[in-house]
């Protein structure tokens, strides 16, 4: 096996092919991209820099120094493409059924260079060996049929070749855009297409015009058919662990049944699959590839069924729940043998949980031949591999006034007496969902009471409730239930849902969640083998519901509800206080650099302008409360969470970044710890704790990173005496399963889901 400690090893681009010169550790990166794209064995990669680490300008160096293989693979006929090294995904094509026949092969060949693609070759050829093996099939079927499957068969044998498809999250969709414009010289321009949105085009022909096609993970899901996907990874090769010293024919004999397989399919291909999946991609690049992590899911199958020469991954945070993670990356990469579910468990998990140590140093061999990592601690030749300021992070412990810890000492014990319950009846984890509920709450109670209570969000818009009152009543009552069975986890973030909504179809999800997917993407459902099509409309908070079966208007329930909170702590205008130390921070960053005629539009954009802060929070209702108290204390803000549009969230993002007078970014955890770059800020709060650190690591590193050019200060904001303090702990504790996967670097995400034995610590019990 391959070492990839000849990662020092440097390539570059000639000069004036890119608009900015290459760091050294991206020349290391792609010298080391081009020797994998060129390899026998796995032609792509994990590129698992750290966040800020110029992963993208690193993939779009690779995309500059290999545009002559692209285009050869765009625009020669694809025949001649499949003595390549690898062809991995192509050989399970209709195309391959032809490559048994040399001379035909090279009369195609012959005509490529005066036609577009090898799409047109075929179309304006009618005698090809292609449609004579149509015919062939077409002969067996139903003569009235003859036609429509002769047609369908075709256009499947002839996808288009095309070039790179980025694949990403909605929210980085436009960033992708701008880069691989701005940071490409004017000779050297890439084609871009924004493959996006309803008006987006039908043709797969018109994607094959383009170097570079950007989507996101959504449009993935929905355009290629779930018969594409690798989907029997948990069944096939039984006999697999067993085969080791025979992997070579196991390979041939997977081979043959998926031919056998394709050829099936291939008939229905086209009714079933959209442009995305009706071209070969010379390269699949999945950015944020963290999204793919579970292999079970409709977006990590269809991104294996894409076709692609070369396949790469792109994520700072490679592992976020377990080992399985990386499974959906080998299956993805097409990585042998290990992308077969049987084999990676017999050769990777099953070993880890035996023998930890010997476990992981075997993980760490094969991991050294697909991923390279380095972090902003990395060395090279004793220095840095980058000069960045430095980062402090600050522990600011914060203290409950006497009513707030009052208030949070009796849910905390109501909480562990329906721990105990749970332990004593032995259904601790069948009330998995309804125990990270209380812990929500205790986490929401160290912010600000009310969102305890939950009124931040109680009821939906009035459309919604217009719409709930239009259905039966059984089936208000039915959605109700769905959401207040309290053992439901959002179907997109997989957490305990914030501000929880059912939908018409009776999916559960975070408000938040569910409005960026519906309102930035497809619109529709996101849920598993689900396809309905949503607009806001459908999405019913039980506020709403309950209007419905009450019969009360929405003001007399709000109203009745109030009455209730006796507690001035309880009301949106009591300040909490965390939110007084935020606001004692910004206040303390505001006086110490005031604002001057000198802080122009320009020099804010060099990095010049005033001192600025990115203030994170889980909670969109945490966010509502915070701006009141910036509003009152007149601190000009911006706004960016999960519920705006993605036109809004650019236009705040560049109002923050060039406007000297908007000191402060609001941003929710989930919305901003994704490929934003706001090196603006020098200063981040986080205003609460979450699972993964490594979420909170991201998000920090929006303004720690390459362009930063003023020190950095992280101001953690946690409650004394509260969960907090062993969060912090369980925190610390479970990076350890990644730093031992990735070895003595810092490593990227850790076990999620909480053992029983951490949930006993957190309850203290």
């Amino acid at each position: 096996m391959q070492n990839i400690s000849r990662e020092k090893s440097e390539d570059d681009l000639p000069e004036g092919v890119l608009a900015v010169p290459l760091l050294r550790h991206q020349k290391m990166a792609l010298a080391w991209m081009v020797s994998k794209e060129n390899s026998s064995h796995c032609a792509g990669g994990i590129l698992a820099d750290d966040q800020g680490l110029g992963k993208t300008v690193s993939t779009i160096a690779l995309i500059q120094k290999q545009r002559m293989e692209q285009s050869k693979f765009m625009f020669v006929d694809s025949d001649r493409l499949k003595s390549e090294a690898l062809n991995l995904d192509e050989d399970d094509e209709g195309e391959q059924t032809v490559s048994n026949e040399p001379k035909k092969d090279q009369g195609a060949c012959s005509l490529s260079t005066s036609a577009g693609t090898s799409a047109e070759l075929f179309v304006n050829q009618p005698n090809n060996v292609v449609n004579k093996m149509v015919e062939t099939k077409a002969e067996r079927k139903k003569k009235a049929k003859v036609s429509t499957s002769s047609a369908s068969t075709s256009r499947s044998m002839t996808r288009p070749a095309a070039g790179t498809l980025v694949v990403c999250p909605a929210s980085v969709l436009k960033q992708w855009s701008n880069e691989l414009t701005d940071k490409v010289s004017e000779s050297a321009k890439l084609s871009v297409l924004v493959y996006h949105g309803g008006a987006r085009t039908k043709d797969p022909r018109e994607l094959a015009k383009y170097d570079v096609v950007v989507t996101t993970y959504t449009i993935v899901a929905n355009e290629v058919p779930k018969q594409m996907a690798d989907d029997d990874a948990d069944q096939k090769n039984s006999e697999e662990p067993s085969a080791s010293n025979k992997r070579k024919p196991s390979a041939n004999m997977q081979n043959k049944a998926k031919k056998k397989k394709k050829k099936l399919k291939d008939s229905n291909f086209d009714l079933d699959s959209g442009p995305i999946a009706r071209v070969r991609w010379f390269r699949v690049v999945l950015d944020e590839a963290q999204t793919i992590k579970n292999f079970r899911t409709v977006v990590a199958r269809a991104c294996c069924g894409l076709r692609a020469k070369r396949r790469w991954c792109l994520s700072g945070t490679p592992i976020q729940n377990a080992i399985d993670d990386l499974f959906s990356y080998f299956r993805f990469l097409k990585y042998d043998p290990y992308c077969t579910y049987n084999s990676f468990c017999t050769m990777i998990k099953h070993p880890i949980a035996r023998d930890a140590i010997n476990g992981y140093k075997k993980l760490q061999a094969v991991l050294k031949v697909v991923l390279l990592r380095r972090t902003k601690e990395t060395v090279i030749n004793g220095k840095p591999i980058i000069n960045l300021p430095p980062k402090t992070i600050n522990l600011n412990k914060v203290d409950f006034t006497q009513e707030e810890r009052s208030f949070y000492l009796m849910l905390e014990e109501r909480s562990r007496q329906q721990f105990k319950a749970f332990a004593a009846a032995g259904t601790l984890k069948q009330n998995y969902a309804n125990i990270l509920l209380m812990l929500l709450r205790l986490r929401q109670a160290c912010d600000h009471p009310i969102l305890v209570k939950g009124n931040q969000s109680e009821y939906g818009g009035d459309g919604s409730i217009e719409m709930a009152k239009k259905l039966p009543k059984e089936v208000v009552i039915d959605l109700l239930a769905k959401l207040e069975v309290g053992s439901t986890l959002c179907g997109l973030c997989n957490d305990t849902p914030e501000d929880a909504i059912v939908t018409i179809c009776g999916h559960v999800f975070c408000y938040q969640c569910i409005h960026e997917r519906i309102t930035t993407d497809e619109n529709m459902c996101p849920a598993p083998n689900c396809s309905r099509t949503l607009g806001l409309e459908l999405l019913f908070s039980s506020g709403a519901l309950k209007i419905c079966i009450s019969g009360k208007s929405s003001s007399a329930v709000a109203s009745s509800s109030s009455d209730n909170e006796s507690s001035s702590i309880s009301q949106s205008s009591f300040v909490s206080s965390k939110i007084q130390a935020a606001i004692d921070i910004l206040n303390s960053i505001i006086v110490m650099d005031p604002l001057t005629e000198s802080y122009t539009m320009e020099s804010s954009r060099s990095g010049l302008g005033p001192v600025k802060a990115i203030v994170f929070s889980q909670w969109t209702g945490m966010l509502d409360l915070l701006e009141l108290s910036l509003n009152i204390n007149c601190i000009q803000y911006r706004r960016l969470d999960g519920t705006m549009s993605l036109n809004l969230r650019e236009k705040n993002v560049k109002d923050f970044n060039t406007d000297p007078e908007v000191r402060v970014m609001i941003m929710s955890l989930k919305a901003g710890n994704l490929g934003l770059n706001m090196v603006s800020a020098c200063h981040v709060i986080l205003l609460d704790l979450w699972w993964n650190p490594y979420a909170e690591d991201q998000a920090v590193d929006r303004a720690h990173r390459i362009g930063q050019t003023r020190p950095v200060t992280v101001s953690r904001l946690t409650v004394k005496d509260t969960v907090e303090d062993r969060i912090l702990a369980l925190q610390e504790e479970k990076r350890t399963m990644v730093n031992s996967a990735f070895g003595d670097d810092k490593a990227g995400g850790h076990a999620t889901r909480l053992t029983v034995e951490d949930l006993r610590y957190l309850f203290r019990i």
